[in-house]
């Protein structure tokens, strides 16, 4: 298949080439075809200001913002919901840097991105922004025009067209507490007659920004004060309480006592309430010194983005255009950083769950001086209640630049478009003057990430004493898991791990000494790096379009004009693979334990593997029948291999009913394979009222087949952070419904234009509200979080159960408990994970008020020009949600909330940016103001930044033409330096609609040649 999709691209781009060679080129006289794209119709002449709502930013406007990064002007449009790109580790690390749209806030798969009108991949890191002549955005569903995923709408991308010359540009933005991030880049064009060529290279750099580098984020250090965010705090850590243990067992069984012996005394802490707070711990009972991660993390990291694109336009005839684009770009974290070691919400041992999953014996010379520094007598081991491998003390093994355990990320993406268009000629006949438009389009990502966790067995094996890459003792005791070999332990390049206190010296990001440190303790870093996995995916995904679209005029002269028409077909094929190479990592290795490792069954019968099996089997060692893995945390990812086929035919008419009344109406049919399809249509239209007054609606259905990756019956293992169960992360499963179908949706919109001049005859002034709805069906994602589920099983007070009956709650079954349920226990520490179902939930409603206004006078010297662009959602909600019987939610009146819980996040009513430009002669000065409004946390009980705060941020930007070939620009954004609004989130504050930067400071400059 991969194959296919590289000839027939590659086959694509010969032909166009070879057109564009065409002595035609030569011959024919010089001219040019004119080129109009608006972003919502497919036919040509339509005006810019058609019925349809596309707001349009120029290069000109951005570079009086201070040109806005890709992130940047994303996260600004007020139409925009939240957006990936920052470095947020809990929202999606393989995100950092990969910028994605999300118009309504509907999610990034519901809007469309197109460069030069043709579709992309929604990662828009190549989009050559100093190629860039103007975005369009239309706001508005766009299925009927450009097929599906464009609920929300599209973001159009449109470079320059006949360019000739050289330009460079540089900017610098100082950061507080950071290197700073800057960017290169240049652009060339040759070619002012048939023929024009261009291309760019752009490289942007951003610098790694840590965490305690803002105020907001240390907020969390200081568990005694008041109203601190508990967010980034964890239950499970390396301070841990001790179970000392008899000996062990003849025969083992699937509990902590018949796998590793009977108690022998009470709960051991390793540590007192003293030496916890000294390494900035918070002390919450025995067993538990809790510690804040957020230390070990970065606001933003060190991220590298290259960007090449090249463009040739050539005139073949002279109603004849030849276009051809390819871009690339590569997006490179090399770190992105997260906590010393994952939670260890399954461990090795027999019983489910995630207590008493390690053992430590008496043999291990760290066990044997935990013991005698307590004064334990009769120990031959001792088991954690829960444990992380590493926490208080840091990762000194896998980073040089910091002490958690890194994700890397490299992400590139590849697009290359050829197409013809034109019209045709006297040769056609009846044809004349018809208009065509071919293309084929070809698109690849190959996203690459590691995300790593501990290898529990591995663990559990150091624990022995055998652990580390050169240990290769053979095993004296197959009835038991994991190597057994007393004279062996810990000699010959096998090691120990020392699981205890002793073994770190301090936390090291805030030098915080540890009062129980050993020297010598310390487990060495060979032994630590043996311990992880790295979780290595590469995702290589390919999509090839072949469009072609007709268009003209019917001949039928209505008082408006005459009536236009186009007419086309579009075909899709796509293919994702995924290539994991690692057996750890790839589903080899199905359970806890690899295969060959047994266990026995009792006397006189044979020993036996560790194999998927329900819990009730008499034969069951700790395998559950979800082929759990070898991880602590997340799961294993046998590599899966999609495709599709798509094909659709559409038609648009308009129709100029009078001079002042215009409409569109259009159709698209779409079949997918797998037998999925859906008819699509809309209907708009624009009516001049009078003069300076003008109305404009449009009416519409929109589709969106299930992502290409989402597979019927496939398990998804991921973590979550659960706010009743003390903010820990601990497992969640999501299982995909067989039966999942096509999400549908309908959206309409009505707005009204005025245009005038404004208080004087040499004033102007226009404002547009356009009023929008969108209702989704059957929308595809998550039935219901795992948080919600969760708070409906620990529904008592303090967060505890009222009842173990599944009859009576159903949801009992999705929840993985560490020991069996009882009335009354807390949701802290009572499970390690809860399974859900990916499928076709309710949908949502949301509709509310886009308004833009301008008015420009002179004043003095030079133009005064006032601009308002807003957005004021008055609705946003989702439907009734229901779960194995259950009422999960009666819907969601998510408008105004953090949404925590929910897919689409926070949800302000208001958002508006409101600027104050002033041009005079080759100098322009603007203020602009920006403003989010507050959001409340709807998580029960009160929460860190509770209600929230409007965000207000104050920007200015001076730009100098110094002749007609160098201008000097200068940005000081956030002049205020207000800190995002606080939210109980591992940050502080949402990353994906905040700024962590502060007040920044940026110079640029662009030269010509």
């Amino acid at each position: 298949m991969k194959s296919a999709f590289n000839s027939a691209s590659a086959a694509a781009i010969i032909v166009c080439l070879a057109a564009s060679a065409s002595p035609a080129l030569g011959q024919e006289a010089a001219g040019q075809v004119e080129e109009v794209v608006v972003t919502g119709s497919l036919i040509r002449g339509t005006p810019e200001d058609a019925a349809l709502p596309v707001e349009v930013f120029t290069q000109e406007e951005l570079e009086a913002r201070g040109s806005p990064t890709a992130l940047e002007f994303a996260k600004s449009l007020t139409i925009s919901g939240p957006t990936t790109g920052e470095s947020y580790y809990f929202g999606g690390p393989a995100l950092t840097g990969s910028v994605q749209y999300n118009l309504r806030g509907l999610g990034s798969d519901k809007t469309l991105i197109l460069l030069n009108g043709r579709r992309m991949d929604p990662n828009t890191s190549n989009i050559p922004s100093i190629a860039i002549a103007r975005t369009e955005i239309l706001k508005d569903g766009g299925a009927v025009t450009y097929g599906a995923d464009a609920t929300g709408g599209v973001v159009n991308f449109i470079t320059r067209d006949r360019f000739v010359g050289l330009e460079t540009q540089a900017q610098y933005k100082y950061i507080d507490g950071s290197k700073g991030d800057y960017s290169l880049g240049v652009l060339a064009g040759i070619g002012e007659d048939r023929v024009n060529f261009l291309w760019s290279l752009e490289y942007e750099h951003r610098s790694r920004l840590h965490a305690l580098e803002r105020g907001f984020t240390r907020d969390s250090l200081d568990p005694t004060r008041p109203g601190y965010n508990p967010a980034p705090w964890s239950t499970l850590t390396n301070l841990a309480g001790w179970q000392p243990r008899g000996a062990l067992p003849a025969v083992p069984s699937a509990t902590a006592n018949g796998e590793f012996g009977l108690p022998v005394g009470g709960i051991v802490s390793d540590f007192t309430q003293a030496s916890c707070a000294a390494v900035g711990g918070r002390y919450d009972n025995n067993f538990t010194c809790a510690y804040n991660y957020i230390p070990y993390y970065n606001l933003v990291e060190n991220t590298d983005t290259y960007r090449a694109y090249a463009q040739l336009n050539a005139d073949l005839t002279d109603d004849m255009r030849f276009h051809f684009d390819v871009s690339y770009a590569q997006v490179t974290v090399p770190e992105v950083m997260a906590s010393p070691a994952q939670p260890m919400v399954r461990g090795p041992a027999m019983a489910t769950g995630s207590v008493f999953q390690f053992y430590v014996p008496i043999t291990n010379p760290h066990a044997a001086a935990f013991a005698a520094a307590n004064g334990i007598a009769g120990a031959q081991g001792f088991t954690p209640v829960t444990y992380r491998l590493l926490g208080h003390g840091g990762n000194h093994a896998l980073s040089d630049s910091g002490f958690g355990v890194p994700d890397k990320v490299d992400n590139q993406v590849w697009r290359v478009s050829a197409g013809l268009k034109g019209e045709f000629g006297d040769w056609a006949g009846p044809g004349k003057g018809v208009g065509y438009d071919f293309a084929m389009t070809y698109n690849q990502s190959i996203s690459y990430n590691t995300h790593p966790d501990t290898i529990g067995y591995r663990v559990q094996q150091a624990l022995n004493g055998f652990g580390g890459p050169a240990c290769n003792a053979p095993d004296l005791d197959p009835a038991r898991f994991g190597t057994q070999n007393p004279a062996a332990a810990g000699q010959n390049g096998c090691q120990w791990w020392n699981p205890f206190s002793t073994a770190f010296k301090d936390q090291p990001v805030r030098g915080l000494a540890n009062p129980n440190y050993v020297a010598g303790a310390e487990n060495s870093l060979e032994l630590t790096r043996w311990m992880f996995n790295p979780r290595a995916t590469e995702t290589v995904s390919h999509s090839l379009t072949a469009d072609l679209v007709f268009d003209g005029r019917f001949g039928i002269r209505l008082p408006g004009g005459d009536v236009g028409w186009a007419a086309g077909a579009q075909v899709r094929t796509f293919e994702s693979r995924e290539n994991i190479n690692d057996p750890i990592y790839n589903g080899s290795i199905l359970c806890e334990w690899p295969r060959g490792t047994t266990s026995a069954n009792g006397p006189g019968s044979p020993n036996l593997e560790a194999n998927p099996l329900p819990t009730t089997d008499p034969n069951f060692r700790g395998c559950t029948p979800d082929n759990p893995g070898p991880y602590v945390l997340f799961a294993t990812n046998p590599p899966d291999y999609a495709d599709r086929q798509q094909y659709s035919f559409f038609g648009e008419l308009q129709i100029p009913i009078l001079e002042n009344v215009n409409l569109q109406a259009a159709v698209r049919h779409e079949e997918f394979s797998g037998g999925l399809g859906a008819t699509v249509y809309k209907a708009a239209g624009k009516w001049n009222v009078f003069g300076p007054l003008t109305l404009r609606g449009s009416y519409g259905t929109n589709y969106q087949a299930p992502p290409i990756g989402v597979i019927p019956g496939q398990v998804t293992i991921a973590a979550r952070n659960y706010t009743i169960a003390g903010s820990n992360w601990l497992g969640a499963q999501f299982i995909t419904d067989e039966d999942l179908k096509p999400e549908t949706a309908k959206s309409w919109n009505v707005g009204a234009i005025w245009q005038s001049r404004g208080f004087a005859d040499d004033h102007s002034f226009r404002l547009i509200v356009d009023y929008y709805d969108i209702r989704t069906k059957d929308q595809i994602g998550q039935i219901a979080d795992p948080n919600q589920i969760a708070n409906l099983v620990f529904n008592g007070a303090g967060g505890r159960t009222t009842t173990c009956d599944p009859s009576v709650q159903p949801l009992l079954r999705r929840v993985t408990f560490n020991s069996p349920c009882t009335v009354g226990m807390s949701a802290v520490g009572a499970f390690s994970s809860i399974s859900t179902r990916y499928g076709n939930g309710p949908g949502q409603t949301t509709n509310g008020f886009d308004i833009q206004a301008d008015y420009g006078l002179p004043v003095g010297p030079g133009d005064l020009s006032l601009d308002l662009a807003a957005t004021r959602i008055t609705e946003l909600k989702t439907g009734p949600t229901s779960l194995d019987g259950v009422v999960v939610s009666t819907g969601d009146d998510r408008l105004g909330m953090l949404n925590f819980a929910t897919f689409a996040q926070a949800a302000p009513k208001w958002r508006a940016n409101l600027g104050a430009n002033y041009r005079m002669g080759d100098q322009n000065f603007r203020l602009g103001v920006n403003y989010v409004s507050a959001v409340e946390d709807e998580r029960a009980g009160v929460q860190y930044g509770e209600t929230g705060e409007a965000w207000v941020t104050v920007d200015f930007t001076y730009r100098i033409a110094l002749g007609d070939d160098l201008a000097l620009t200068a940005t000081v954004a956030n002049i205020l330096d207000r800190d995002p609004p606080p939210a109980q989130e591992e940050f502080g504050y949402d990353p994906w609609t905040g700024n962590p930067l502060g007040r920044t400071i940026e110079v640029g400059v662009r030269k010509t040649f």
